[in-house]
């Protein structure tokens, strides 16, 4: 690698910016190519009636680590802030404390002995180092074995349902042991903290394009690459619908289905093309209400109501310091399951009435605003033995293709795709 090598950049959310990031600070000069009219990817902000805000929620935990060195390193540790959260259960109409340890015990609508056998698995989850194991077990049966029938239908399986649909079975146990560690693991004293950034993912998302910008690299927005042609010695021809570049090195970010589509339109071999199209995602649309009344005063409220597809919801402005209500109400489900070609306002009025069920007290005049967000590729389907089912990295020489799945088991999230994405440069450019 010449230190006047042209390297390319496809996805300018977390994890390309990452990448650029780290080849200006070893002295290179990349180009972004985002298909957006934004940077951030999931992490992107929007001009929500006059409040800058994220389409999608995020958040971070106490092990964070990836995230934590680069905000010290650009200069924002100053404002990652920290607050003790809390958790609802919305269950068969009624609102209950959920996430503590006395929560759990006060549970009445499963036996004393689910609720032992629920805090007995939580805590064995935190004790797991290799995770190996259970990437060849489907979760559903593995929480079925720690809680049983009774303790899996009640506490798991609409979040299963509402998410996965006919996938739900064959989840694999990894990854949901994952996300269980991740938050547990983001406590103190039993109580759950989550961190953000003062202003949210926007401030890192400015500060990460200014230093590439500064340091001789190039951002293009509004690029999609419709055609990747790989060269023989090392790199490819990438093509956008305005231009054509040829580069040395060429390293994706963008979802790997997104891949597959390019390289067939490149006439690349279907055994290639094809190790990319098999993987499955479940897509979005996140509705974000404004209301000038609060709904609970947690920070997540899981869902298990047979009238609403929704797993849960997210109140943003109990864990940031926004001047307005904010609440997330997620709606999943595969990318070709019928409900994903509904109108936004359907899901704006599914959400309100979700809303108002589990905070009866709210009224119409109480709604401020909603947007809805979609996006296909929210969320990767991994299954039992996904390990194995993941492409090469390196298809061609000098081309490199990664996304959230790479870092299996751990869940899609910015502290991941940044420490990933920084690794792979000095594993590309030999640095140890």
């Amino acid at each position: 690698m010449r230190k006047n090598s042209k390297i390319a950049v496809i996805g300018g959310g977390p994890m390309g910016m990452a990448v650029a990031y780290e080849l200006t600070l070893k002295g290179y000069k990349p180009v972004i190519f985002e298909a957006d009219n934004r940077l951030g990817g999931m992490a992107s902000c929007f001009d929500f009636e006059g409040l800058e805000i994220e389409r999608y929620y995020h958040f971070h935990c106490l092990n964070d680590k990836g995230f934590f060195r680069i905000i010290d390193e650009i200069g924002l540790k100053d404002q990652l802030n920290w607050k003790k959260t809390k958790m609802g259960f919305y269950y068969q109409g009624r609102l209950y404390k959920w996430g503590s340890l006395l929560s759990v015990i006060m549970f009445s609508k499963v036996s004393f002995f689910t609720r032992l056998r629920y805090l007995f698995h939580a805590a064995r989850c935190l004790t797991i180092k290799d995770w190996n194991h259970l990437d060849n077990v489907e979760a559903v049966n593995w929480l079925r074995k720690w809680l049983g029938e009774e303790g899996y239908e009640k506490l798991w399986k609409k979040l299963f349902d509402y998410k996965f649909y006919q996938f739900s079975n064959h989840i694999s146990a990894a990854w949901i042991w994952s996300r269980i560690n991740r938050l547990g693991k983001s406590r103190k004293k039993l109580k759950e903290n989550l961190g953000f950034l003062q202003n949210g993912s926007i401030q890192l998302i400015n500060e990460m394009s200014k230093i590439i910008k500064e340091k001789g690299g190039e951002i293009k927005i509004s690029s999609p690459i419709i055609n990747i042609k790989p060269l023989k010695k090392s790199g490819a021809f990438i093509k956008t619908p305005t231009d054509e570049y040829r580069f040395d090195l060429v390293i994706s970010t963008i979802p790997l289905p997104l891949v597959g589509e390019i390289f067939s339109k490149s006439n690349i071999n279907n055994l290639i093309t094809n190790s990319y199209k098999k993987l499955n995602y479940v897509a979005c649309a996140c509705v974000i209400l404004k209301t000038k009344k609060k709904v609970t005063n947690n920070f997540w409220t899981n869902i298990n109501d047979s009238r609403f597809s929704i797993p849960g919801i997210i109140e943003m402005s109990n864990l940031r310091n926004l001047p307005e209500n904010i609440t997330y109400i997620p709606f999943y489900m595969p990318q070709n399951h019928p409900d994903y070609l509904r109108d936004d306002e359907s899901f704006k009025e599914d959400a309100w009435k979700c809303i108002k069920a589990i905070n009866p007290n709210l009224k119409n005049k109480d709604l401020i605003s909603s947007h809805c967000s979609r996006y296909k590729y929210a969320q990767p389907i991994c299954e039992k033995n996904f390990k194995d089912k993941l492409p090469d990295q390196e298809p061609f020489n000098g081309i490199f293709t990664v996304d959230t799945t790479v870092y299996y088991p751990e869940d899609r999230g910015i502290s991941e795709s940044i420490d990933f994405g920084r690794n792979l440069v000095k594993k590309i450019i030999k640095i140890k």
